[in-house]
């Protein structure tokens, strides 16, 4: 690593260059005169060459200081900004919740005004994330898509999978959709990151090993799908409420609930130790109070 110079030193040298003189750089740093003119004579020393040269009242910088601040001055704007953007970070803090895509997008965007509104201090950032890794540095709270709650996490229960078939409305009459037994022969949309699929709806069918599907990675991709007529989807109703109130997709059916399998739910979780943080317990009372309105509504 190359040596470096006194770092309050180049403050002042930038300070002197750009004001041509000792008494105004001392103004804007808050120092006096005097201990300007050490800290540039410091300087020349520690390099071994003069920086500046006087020229009646003014000081002019010389070659070689000409040369040091066209380089040094990119540096010292970089520590500028980047101390500007450390000090804002501290003065606000960041709320990370992590949440399968699909869910995020469409069903806790629309709600999170809410939160918004009610904790404007706090910042808030959302990344993507299908399963919870309580080591992974930096995330807060997590929705957690699985069958049962970490017992070593505190979570709290908020969605239940209550899955659907999905179709367009010409797609559902022209095939004549009335049962999961009138799928044969059709394409299905295969979420292959769902734990609960159409292979684990249709066990009982065995045709249905000899269906043609169509795999995506996400819901939302497989609801896109099943939108443009490729088939048939299945997917969270709660994910999906918009596009049947917008009349993109519809439920042709609904499925006998002896034939559906255990569903899994969907968790806030969070690791105990950040469960105590103010901006965590602001989330969870939030996500709480929202979801006893949704139910008394």
């Amino acid at each position: 690593m190359h040596k470096l110079p006194p770092l309050n030193a180049l403050r002042v040298f930038e300070a002197v260059s750009r004001h041509g003189g000792v008494r105004a750089a001392a103004g804007e740093l808050c120092v006096t005169p005097p201990a300007v003119s050490h800290q540039i004579a410091n300087l020349e020393d520690w390099l071994g060459a003069a920086l500046f040269v006087r020229r009646g009242r003014s000081l002019v910088l010389t070659e070689t200081g000409q040369d040091y601040l066209k380089e040094i001055r990119p540096s010292l704007e970089a520590i500028g900004r980047a101390t500007t953007v450390a000090s804002q970070r501290k003065a606000r803090e960041t709320l990370t919740l992590a949440a399968p895509p699909t869910l995020t997008a469409k069903w806790l965007m629309p709600r999170l005004g809410g939160f918004m509104a009610a904790h404007p201090t706090y910042d808030l950032r959302l990344i993507d994330r299908m399963t919870f890794d309580p080591e992974e540095p930096g995330i807060d709270l997590a929705i957690e898509y699985r069958y049962e709650p970490d017992p070593d996490l505190v979570s709290l229960q908020i969605l239940p999978d209550e899955v659907v078939a999905l179709s367009t409305a010409a797609y559902a009459e022209a095939n004549g959709l009335r049962s999961p037994a009138d799928l044969r022969g059709l394409t299905l949309i295969e979420t292959e990151r769902r734990l609960t699929s159409w292979k684990t709806i249709l066990a009982d069918y065995p045709w249905a090993a000899q269906q043609r599907f169509l795999y995506v990675s996400y819901s939302l991709h497989a609801f896109e799908a099943a939108a443009q007529g490729l088939g048939v989807a299945i997917g969270n109703r709660a994910n999906v409420a918009e596009l049947i109130a917008e009349g993109r997709l519809r439920v042709p059916f609904a499925f006998d609930e002896a034939t559906v399998p255990p569903m899994p739910r969907y968790y806030l979780s969070t690791v105990p130790h950040k469960a105590r943080l103010e901006r965590v317990r602001a989330f969870r009372d939030w996500m709480q109070d929202h979801l006893a309105g949704a139910d008394q509504g």
